[in-house]
């Protein structure tokens, strides 16, 4: 399945277009954060220090033998304190109301079992409470009323994870520790997630004739990946003063379940009956995706095109279960593409909820008089 997208990261783009914020700055370099693993946990923490501890399947022979889905710990660091511990499980849980949480036996936490990506969510002081547990524990088990089994979790490593968190978020020696704790009082400093500038051409429909499109796949890098049945595909960027533009994803190799794509900006003036042609160039991307590769223009992953925001995604997963990978979203600025969100698993062992490493909004803007939007591509 594909990893489950953040709800701070839909908020942040949904309010990118609101004419009340002020105007961006110009785009700063992105710097994905790092993903470090403690045994059976991995965290991360992203560029606004929000930071996500997440639970493996063990690593004996039998780990994956009750796993029912990983445990996950999100907390933020500014003012707001967000802290939430969240159960994903892969069975069945509409005839369940209730669950139990044991830590090594003794239970931690009981409630209802809710519909959604998350059927169970513990936040506040109760949150807090687990936390602690968890990070002193060995095993975690999730029950139904009946006593049977959702989720058997390993707890090796889940100190680590958190007391990596607490650095990051500089909690340590603080009162608002989960691990590190001290006797200081945590002053959180808000860390602004980046704004892009965007502009935007006025609206077309014009791209590439499919002979235009399979001239430059053959002269393309990719002309030697094209295996069986290949679909490229071309979307509208817009146009400007006779300018047209286009976004052309040439097919570049396939396997079970990853499609790669090479990204291309075509531009033209005037009209093919005219003798214009098409001239195209490879799209810049501020970040190159996680599976470019060196000296080619750059590759993405079961490429995905939101033709309405001009968002570009790239989703690679490691193995068909879709538990580990990297994924990027990037929106088009009128030069190039700028990453707006990262994130990552870096190991196979049934964590599919990814680590969000970089986020980022977007907000239109007009270019000043006499300007013209940006040209390249």
């Amino acid at each position: 399945m594909p990893p489950i997208v953040s709800a701070i990261s839909v908020l942040v783009l949904a309010a990118a277009a609101d004419v009340g914020q002020p105007l961006p700055q110009p785009p700063v370099m992105p710097a994905p954060g790092k993903i470090e693993v403690f045994k059976d946990w991995a965290v991360g923490c992203d560029n606004g220090r929000q930071c996500r501890a997440i639970s493996f399947a063990g690593e004996s022979s039998s780990g994956f033998a009750e796993w029912g889905g990983p445990i996950s710990i999100v907390r933020t660091a500014g003012q707001d304190d967000i802290l939430r511990v969240r159960v994903l499980v892969n069975s069945q849980v509409d005839e369940i109301d209730r669950y139990q949480m044991l830590v090594d036996g003794e239970l931690v936490d009981t409630g209802p079992i809710a519909d959604g990506d998350y059927p169970i969510e513990i936040v506040g002081e109760d949150a807090k409470k687990v936390a602690l547990a968890i990070a002193r524990g060995q095993e975690l088990i999730v029950t139904d009323p009946n006593g049977e089994t959702l989720t058997k979790v390993s707890l090796a490593g889940s100190a680590a994870a958190l007391r990596y968190m607490d650095q990051k978020q500089e909690r340590a020696r603080t009162k608002t520790a989960l691990v590190a704790k001290g006797s200081r009082n945590f002053e959180p400093v808000d860390t602004p997630i980046p704004v892009v500038p965007v502009t935007r051409w006025s609206k077309s429909e014009r791209i590439p004739a499919t002979t235009e499109i399979v001239r430059l796949a053959e002269n393309s890098p990719c002309k030697d990946e094209r295996f069986g049945v290949v679909e490229d595909q071309a979307y509208p960027l817009g146009q400007k003063a006779g300018r047209y533009r286009a976004l052309v994803l040439i097919a570049c190799g396939s396997g079970a379940y990853n499609f790669s794509s090479s990204a291309y900006i075509g531009e033209i003036s005037g009209k093919e009956s005219d003798g214009a042609r098409w001239r195209f160039t490879p799209a810049e991307f501020d970040v190159q995706p996680a599976w470019a590769g060196e000296g080619r223009p750059a590759l993405l992953v079961n490429a995905g095109w939101d033709e309405k925001e001009q968002l570009l995604g790239s989703f690679a997963k490691g193995r068909g279960l879709g538990d580990c990978g990297s994924a990027e979203s990037y929106v088009w600025d009128g030069e190039k593409f700028r990453l707006i969100e990262a994130s990552n698993m870096p190991e196979c062992r049934g964590a599919y909820e990814w680590i969000t490493t970089w986020r980022a909004s977007y907000q239109m803007v007009e270019p000043l008089a006499g300007q013209d939007a940006p040209s390249g591509g």
